[in-house]
């Protein structure tokens, strides 16, 4: 571990140094120290492993042991055209391609460390299925088994030791990382450097600079990294690709707006009221009481998140009446709690009604009789907001929407006050892309030369989403730091040996 004499000595040497302990940092040290280097050091700016990525639930994989003993069929190359035409091409296909010709192989190599998975739906009849959940556990289980694995493999492991500096000898090439522990710094001799450090959540200056669609009452609901990877790669002259993306939530309704849902104390379950926001039967209206999208977009979440985020003032609103909110807390929800994908979509929600009036005081959310009242409480013109509510009953009593064409199954007029209306925006999650790349994860010049002995994983990495989150292939963020972790991790012992840098 750490020793502060070695450090202030100059003497901490190491064949491979990685910024950053979240899930591809943690799958880049166990690949390389099983690939052969020999002294593997990690810095984590944080007081513990993990990253976003220990917040996550499971990662995408594509031809993998649990999709091969639940009998799931398809060919990688499908899913390589998913995500291609999902971002118009926009991204590097051969990341893509590299990233989903592994994944599956990911899946065996964390199974056989003793780790199982289970193959499931993030939103209702999603094919295929390629979001693979640890069975009884999430992301944290899998940072606990990488974080076993590296301390089986002697991986050196600092936390609360964030890394300031790369250092780039006059060839161009990695020499060291400057660290700091405790307000001490102190730098490491190695060839090379891993960046797998997050996004720049954190960071307003970087998100209002590259991202265009932040806006000043969004938050960040993963950890606000404050992109200090992508910095330092910027410094020493690596280019830059895919920069402004938000992995983007919404509806988003505060957490303290939490439903304790059941009929007694001692049978109770805590529900997140955004899942009432996010269903699909609902009616969506924005500031102005202008209904704005087919509200069953919320399947593709990120989708409806867009079109939250393009609203004035990032601002939306749930409408629902008495009778839809009877029917919900009768038969529970058609998306499911948090969309978390497990079995609970249809249990009931008893309780309701009593919880939405507990909360009608708070500032997200107006119980009223009269659709004046409600649009008083939005801000909206009162006129607008019946029109809009007028037009939507007809559409939903034709069985026809003819402005967004929604589906006829989820158009339920709503007719039986009192009306509830829910106050969501559009908030974010992480960011994704940053630092140009290679299919090998080499951090790449601005004249797509490698930067020698540097690589990047995870999100601070570019080109492999466009603009708008791919969740047809479920939990990519997550599997995309693994993977090229991986990747990362087995290329730069390759390069070490090319090096002679192992024996």
């Amino acid at each position: 571990m750490y020793d502060s004499e070695t450090a202030r000595s100059g003497n901490l040497k190491a064949d491979l140094v990685i910024i950053g302990g979240g899930g591809g940092g943690l799958a880049a040290a166990v690949a390389a120290a099983e690939e052969g280097a020999e002294k593997v050091i990690v810095l984590e700016k944080r007081v513990a492993m993990g990253g976003n990525t220990a917040l996550s639930v499971g990662p995408f994989a594509a031809d993998s042991p649990a999709q091969k003993r639940a009998a799931i069929e398809f060919q990688r190359d499908e899913l390589f055209k998913i995500a291609m035409n999902w971002a118009h091409w926009k991204v590097n296909p051969r990341i893509v391609r590299a990233f989903i010709d592994k994944s599956g192989d990911t899946i065996r190599w964390l199974e056989e460390k003793g780790m199982r998975f289970r193959c499931m739906a993030l939103y209702p009849n999603q094919s295929p299925l390629v979001w693979h959940v640890p069975e009884g556990g999430s992301g944290a289980d899998i940072i606990k088994v990488l974080s076993g694995e590296c301390k089986k493999l002697d991986v050196e492991m600092f936390t609360s030791a964030p890394a300031k500096k790369i250092l780039i000898g006059p060839d161009g090439k990695v020499t060291g990382v400057l660290g700091e522990r405790k307000g001490e710094q102190f730098p490491i001799t190695t060839k090379s450097v891993i960046i797998a450090s997050g996004g720049y959540g954190g960071n307003k200056e970087l998100l209002k600079q590259y991202c265009p669609n932040y806006r000043d009452n969004m938050k960040c609901d993963g950890l606000p990294h404050m992109g200090d990877g992508l910095l330092m790669a910027m410094e020493i002259g690596a280019a830059t690709e895919g920069l402004g993306l938000l992995l983007l939530s919404g509806p988003q309704i505060p957490q303290a707006a939490a439903l304790q849902l059941g009929t007694n104390p001692d049978n109770s379950m805590i529900a997140p009221l955004m899942a009432v926001a996010l269903e699909p039967d609902t009616l969506w209206l924005n500031k102005r009481g202008k209904r704005y999208v087919d509200e069953s977009t919320t399947y593709h979440h990120f989708m409806s998140s867009n079109a939250v985020n393009m609203q004035p003032d990032n601002l939306t609103f749930t409408i629902l009446d008495h009778t839809m909110v009877e029917a919900k807390a009768k038969e529970g929800l058609l998306i499911g709690l948090g969309r978390s994908g497990h079995e609970e979509q249809r249990s009931g929600m008893p309780g309701l009604q009593r919880e939405l009036k507990r909360q009608s005081d708070k500032d997200w959310l107006k119980i009223a009789d009269t659709w004046d009242e409600i649009a008083d409480w939005m801000g909206a013109n009162r006129e607008v907001l019946k029109a809009s509510v007028d037009e939507y009953n007809k559409a939903c009593d034709r069985g026809h929407d003819p402005i967004f064409a929604k589906g006829r199954v989820h158009l339920v007029p709503l007719r039986t006050p009192p009306y509830y209306a829910i106050k969501g925006n559009s908030d974010f999650l992480d960011t994704i892309g940053g630092i140009k790349v290679n299919e090998h994860m080499e951090v790449l010049d601005k004249q797509d030369n490698p930067i020698p002995g540097l690589f990047a994983a995870g999100v601070v990495a570019g080109g492999w989403q466009a603009d708008t989150y791919c969740d047809v292939l479920s939990g990519a963020t997550s599997g995309f730091a693994y993977n090229s972790g991986r990747i990362a991790g087995e290329n730069a012992v390759k390069f070490l040996a090319a090096t002679q840098s192992i024996a």
